[in-house]
């Protein structure tokens, strides 16, 4: 019995160019090698298979009826193979049948989730998106095991993450539209007296939201931000336009969740008393995945749909 782990398969392919080419002058052409090299081959397989294979006549080397046998079999195998690392080394998003899993915050399934999928059915009508929360602490776990395929957001880089950064984002608050006594700015006395909506952790927002374009802390806002009066704190920003379109207190969110808002009607943007830079939106996967053909084309679709958007 042939144990083909004791065949060197390289041959297999000497093998099926002598059998097209039925010349070992020919065959070592084709293949960028030394007639020497192709008869030492030729000779290895024939005493790996126990046949002669190819039979030198007068009309050139013709095959045993062996060597014809398993030809066909050693061809499509070859062929499957080459279609195999051919379709590893790119990725067509047209005829594409794969899933990705993407985590994200709420704040990205309601700025960026809706245009992701948009373009996605455009260009890509067989890729499947599932979303999972962004979850800062399994992040890195969930990347690495390839579980994740991109998270999109900001977390704490490790060296073997990579990272690509999107765009930096600030703040603004929202009131609603016709709110009594908020124009189009925030005071400093307005925003330490007003009542507000905090989503999140309380003592979060006073570090985060409120750095100055130098990137130092404005200690004045920092101190009204610790300060300020809470009325409600809720877990995420699902809730918060219905909220705001329904009370007197403010809230303060991301540049572009407040203009999905805003652009519903639900709520009015007015501008905090620090024009502020807060923080840059990456996308993040493993490097182990770098370059994989699918996590590399879904990066440069996000890229293109989100990179270097200004939060001005």
């Amino acid at each position: 019995m042939i144990n083909i782990r004791n065949i060197d398969l390289n041959l297999l392919v000497v093998f099926e160019a002598l059998m097209q080419e039925r010349n070992v002058t020919r065959t070592a052409n084709r293949l960028g090698l030394s007639q020497p090299a192709i008869s030492s081959a030729l000779r290895r397989l024939r005493q790996s298979l126990g046949d002669p294979l190819l039979i030198r006549t007068r009309g050139g080397m013709r095959p045993t009826p062996h060597a014809e046998q398993i030809f066909l079999s050693v061809a499509q195998a070859l062929d499957s193979v080459q279609n195999m690392l051919q379709t590893g080394t790119s990725f067509a998003p047209s005829r594409a049948q794969r899933s990705f899993n993407v985590m994200m915050s709420d704040i990205g399934e309601i700025v960026y989730l809706p245009r992701l999928i948009q373009q996605l059915q455009q260009d890509a009508p067989g890729v499947h998106l599932s979303v999972r929360r962004l979850a800062r602490p399994r992040v890195h776990e969930e990347l690495a095991s390839g579980s994740v395929d991109l998270a999109i957001g900001w977390i704490d880089r490790t060296d073997d993450l990579c990272r690509d950064d999107l765009f930096q984002e600030k703040f603004v608050g929202i009131v609603r539209p016709k709110h009594p006594r908020i124009g189009k700015r925030l005071s400093l006395s307005q925003f330490s007296s007003e009542w507000h909506l905090v989503v999140g952790r309380h003592d979060f927002g006073s570090d985060t939201f409120f750095r100055s374009s130098d990137g130092d802390l404005d200690q004045g806002l920092a101190r009204a931000a610790r300060q300020r009066k809470v009325a409600i704190q809720v877990p995420h920003f699902l809730a918060v336009p219905h909220i705001i379109a329904n009370t007197d207190l403010i809230c303060v969110v991301p540049r572009q969740l407040g203009q999905v808002y805003a652009d519903l009607g639900q709520v009015r943007i007015v501008a905090l008393p620090v024009d502020s830079v807060s923080f840059t939106v990456s996308q993040f996967w493993h490097k182990r995945f770098d370059n994989d053909p699918g996590n590399m084309w879904l990066r440069t679709v996000i890229r293109e749909l989100f990179g270097r958007r200004s939060g001005k």
